[in-house]
């Protein structure tokens, strides 16, 4: 495992963790959630590199120890944020590019962000895997996109905003209560919770701008207009856990899947009981990790 600096062309500088296979038959780039880090991602790594491919995790801008130490921390611009995402990651792919086959694999927040690469690069990629991922919020999402770019105009982009946090993120232990911390909906595992909210490097308070940008990307990303850009050949896997409050408990997966069949797309789905959203992290992780990998061995192409 080596962990190398990555600076991009503004300057912003990020933690590349590669984890190389001994005799690699392609890659795998993969992207964390919201406010966390590639760290929580080695097992993962360590596990595709011993069966053919090299992996390569980066912290996400805003996120991670780099994100603290450039006083960026939970804070994406609003109106550019997640576009930076965007090309931050195709500076990363380019950085790293040959002829393997190259599969991205983003969770959560960053599913969004392998969902919007695989629509604008499509055809050099083998394939996208989506996990946990978001659905179109719908009218409820739009409105709270309204309100948080109303608060940004009057806050600043800055500001960290409790009330709308706990708006968007809420409900989401409601199924769970009575609740032993706020956030038992990431994982039926007490002791993954305790990591997670133990960890510095996750967590915390996000910024209006980033929350605007959160937003901005699961009403953008989602829609029927951009489903249509994903290229037909490329294959997409969306993986979940049933009692996931981020896909509505598979309803919004469901709302995904018919939106990719009506752009004669037909992707690929596995879905797991009693398992929340973190999916690669829960009871069921060696299994979510060999159909992952058995999905990438069977579309091996470019």
């Amino acid at each position: 495992m080596i962990v190398s600096e990555l600076t991009y062309p503004d300057g912003y500088q990020t933690q590349v963790m590669k984890v190389s296979a001994e005799q690699a038959i392609g890659k795998i780039f993969i992207f964390h959630g919201m406010l966390e880090h590639y760290e929580r991602y080695i097992d993962l790594a360590q596990y595709m590199s011993k069966n053919g491919y090299d992996v390569f995790v980066c912290d996400l801008r805003g996120a991670g120890a780099s994100a603290h130490e450039q006083s960026t921390y939970g804070h994406l611009p609003s109106g550019t944020g997640f576009q930076q995402l965007v090309e931050d990651a195709q500076y990363m792919l380019d950085e790293y590019s040959d002829e393997r086959p190259t599969y991205l694999l983003g969770h959560s927040f960053g599913s969004l962000l392998v969902r919007r690469l695989g629509q604008i690069m499509g055809h050099a990629l083998s394939g996208i895997v989506a996990v946990a991922p978001p659905p179109h919020p719908g009218v409820a999402g739009e409105i709270g996109h309204r309100f948080i770019a109303t608060a940004v105009k009057r806050k600043g982009e800055t500001y960290q905003s409790k009330f709308f946090e706990r708006l968007l993120f809420g409900r989401y232990n409601l199924k769970f209560l009575p609740a032993r911390t706020d956030s038992d909906w990431i994982s039926s595992i007490p002791d993954e919770v305790d990591s997670y909210i133990d960890d510095p490097n996750c967590g915390g308070l996000p910024s209006l701008g980033f929350l605007h940008e959160v937003t901005h990307a699961s009403l953008d990303v989602t829609t029927s207009a951009r489903i249509h850009e994903h290229p037909k050949s490329l294959p997409v896997l969306f993986v979940a856990g049933a009692d996931d409050p981020v896909t509505h408990d598979g309803e919004g997966l469901n709302g995904i899947i018919q939106k990719y069949r009506k752009a004669d797309i037909e992707p690929s789905v596995a879905t797991y009981d009693n398992a929340r959203h973190e999916i690669l992290r829960e009871t069921h992780r060696q299994q979510v990790w060999s159909h992952i990998l058995s999905w990438m061995n069977e579309n091996k192409t470019h």
